[in-house]
């Protein structure tokens, strides 16, 4: 679990103390990726929303199942357990700090690259640990290491069969929203996933209980005024996220008002991010978002983030643009982006660095 004095739970509320109750929002964007004519209702989505949730989706319920089950466990072992798997530089365990820029929120996380074999990151955080227990001057127990390995090879086991499922989905997203936009081939957007050196990240996020929520008048949901997560974008091409059957996520709408999201556990929903609204020169927005803490539940969400090569290019599709419609944005390398992305604070706009200035 988290543990955070009073003081620290203060903080996290004073993200959100002074702004107005937020309301259950029913209207969410729906899409049925099994049917082809769902790429126009994607394109609406994304330029007026930048976020949609997605049913049949193909995404085996047993491997969603298995890999929340794996999640679950390593979450449930005591904070100095989990800590001996090291902190995130940037993959690995860690609660509390979000970044390197002073954010923080009631939330603990694993952070994984999705390009590493499931064995060799066995081995790797076996290794890990041994040599964190002997940095401390604790006594190496070998038993309790290599339990803490095992639990480790299952879940990454668990994360690979999962991943295989919601990556195809990802890209089939990608390819009805390059269809919906008319732009060929059809496959420009999702081969940068499909890339070997694809840079696509997992996030697993707990958020336990807090006792200090207050639940909202008129909402229901038990939100309080805790942050878990504070408001940002996601950087990537594209997020494929799903959770358990708590509540927590928000997102703004364009005139600033924040919504919330009602959870289902057995659908996935999609952020359009910060490198999709530059490919197409400002058309899709990405979704600034944010999660709040329950009071009696704890929220385990399951983060994919699509991004490309830390070499590609990112700037607007020649094929998006019309006449002289000019660029809104500097080219940039998404290593550029991403390295810019680490340094900010979450609700930085991190895009305006990378805005090309009109001309007056």
């Amino acid at each position: 679990m988290v543990v955070v004095s009073k003081p620290a739970i203060e903080q996290f509320s004073s993200y959100l103390k002074n702004n107005k109750p937020t309301t259950l929002f029913t209207q969410i964007p729906l899409v049925d990726v099994s049917k082809p004519d769902s790429k126009h209702q994607i394109i609406k989505a994304c330029e007026e929303f930048g976020f949609f949730k997605v049913i049949n989706h193909g995404v085996p319920m047993e491997s969603i199942s298995m890999l929340e089950s794996e999640a679950t466990k390593f979450f449930s072992l005591p904070l100095c357990e989990k800590q001996k798997t090291g902190q995130p530089q940037p993959y690995g365990y860690g609660h509390k700090r979000i970044g390197i820029q002073g954010d923080v929120g009631w939330v603990e996380y694993l952070l994984l690259t999705t390009n590493q074999d499931p064995s060799l990151h066995g081995f790797q955080t076996f290794r890990s640990v041994k040599q964190n227990t002997k940095r401390n001057g604790n006594s190496f127990c070998f038993l309790g290491v290599f339990q803490l390995y095992l639990l480790f090879f299952f879940f990454r086991v668990a994360l690979n069969n999962y991943m295989k499922s919601v990556k195809k989905m990802a890209c089939e997203i990608l390819e009805m929203m390059a269809d919906g936009l008319k732009i060929q081939p059809r496959n420009v957007l999702s081969k940068l996933l499909m890339d070997e050196e694809s840079d696509s990240v997992f996030r697993v996020n707990h958020y336990p209980p807090c006792p200090n929520v207050q639940p909202l008048s008129g909402n229901g949901n038990g939100n309080g005024d805790v942050i878990g997560f504070g408001e940002h974008t996601d950087p990537q091409i594209i997020s494929v996220l799903r959770s358990n059957n708590t509540s927590g996520l928000q997102i703004s709408l364009r005139e600033g008002s924040w919504i919330s999201v009602p959870p289902d556990q057995t659908s996935f929903f999609i952020n359009v991010g910060d490198s999709l609204q530059v490919m197409t020169n400002g058309r899709f927005k990405s979704v600034k978002h944010r999660v709040v803490t329950n009071s009696v539940k704890s929220r385990l969400s399951m983060i994919y983030f699509g991004g490309p090569p830390l070499s590609e290019k990112i700037a607007p599709l020649p094929s998006l643009m019309r006449g002289d419609q000019q660029s809104l944005y500097k080219e940039f390398t998404w290593f550029e982006y991403k390295k810019s992305a680490y340094n900010s604070r979450l609700a930085d706009n991190r895009l305006i660095h990378f805005e090309k200035i009109a001309a007056s």
